[in-house]
């Protein structure tokens, strides 16, 4: 097998397993964008919509796009699994690196972001690539799709934390940031891609309003020099930094010397370190929102 295959098939295995947040996380990112656009883009975002909802009856607010792109792959729509992450390797064995793939997230985003402001392109590819836009935005806010930690151990990289394996909650440390780290934890009824797919209630969509409301009320745009940065490839980088510093080198705390504890494959993540992973969480999450509303005002507003 030549190392071309073997990287490709590495690749498929990744995407294979692979979210950023679940459901929840990506319509937190949705809704605060959503409060922050102006009636003009509101207006559009609303009606792209509709015609999304034509072919899939469950998207009945702007924020279920947000998951949208997920649910296609489990309904075995494959084309588009390496749009959902970019690898910026995090080396911290010296090991040979696979060449980094063209199409990824940053690429997907700019490629959403040219249909979007296309005069040819019809509504209905215009909704299917607003909900990739929503999504991708949302994607490259959190930490483990925008790097993978290579080492003698796992050479071909952890495939985005899916190989580092931990003990209680959650089954590794993807998954335990899917979930924010247990601060959307509460949130995972809200599924309206469950079996069956379900339109959301009032009720959910208040829910997921109350909680982005609060996020917002906890970072002020005005206070993140950032939030209105609109280049992915920041995004992703910022990401990346974020998941050296407070993903793979997260504090557990300290020893009886005075040392720092960082989290390692086979622990169960203590209070120490889903406390400060949390408070990255949730910034992130605002992150995504602010600037998803500055990139759509932009185009629609």
């Amino acid at each position: 097998m030549n190392k071309k295959l073997i990287f490709i098939l590495l690749g498929l295995g990744y995407s294979l397993g692979l979210q950023a947040w679940w459901d929840a996380g990506h319509m937190v990112t949705a809704m605060i964008a959503y409060e922050k656009l102006t009636p003009k883009a509101r207006a559009k975002v609303d009606s792209l919509t509709k015609v999304l909802a034509r072919d899939y009856p469950q998207v009945n607010h702007f924020i279920v796009t947000g998951p949208w792109p997920d649910d296609l792959k489990a309904d075995g729509v494959r084309a588009y699994d390496t749009w959902h992450y970019t690898d910026i390797p995090y080396n911290v064995d010296g090991v040979a690196l696979p060449p980094k793939p063209e199409v990824d997230a940053v690429w997907a985003v700019n490629q959403s972001l040219s249909v979007l402001r296309s005069g040819q392109a019809k509504d209905l590819e215009k909704a299917r690539f607003l909900s990739f836009l929503v999504h991708l935005v949302s994607d490259l806010h959190m930490p483990l799709h925008c790097t993978a930690r290579f080492s003698h151990e796992h050479p071909g990289g952890d495939q985005g934390g899916n190989l580092f394996g931990l003990k209680g909650t959650w089954r590794n440390l993807h998954a335990m940031w899917d979930d924010g780290c247990g601060y959307l934890s509460s949130y995972a009824d809200i599924r309206p891609y469950g079996q069956p797919k379900t339109p959301l209630t009032e009720a959910q969509i208040g829910r997921i309003r109350e909680l982005s409301k609060d996020l917002m009320k906890e970072f002020p745009e005005k206070k993140l020099d950032d939030a209105e940065e609109m280049d992915p490839d920041f995004w992703a980088l910022e990401s990346y930094k974020l998941a050296i510093k407070n993903v793979y080198r997260g504090s557990k705390g300290k020893d009886d010397k005075g040392r720092t504890l960082y989290l390692q494959m086979g622990d169960e993540p203590n209070k120490a370190y889903l406390d400060q992973a949390q408070e990255v969480v949730r910034r992130q999450l605002v992150l995504s929102g602010y600037r998803l509303a500055n990139l759509l005002n932009s185009l629609f507003g």
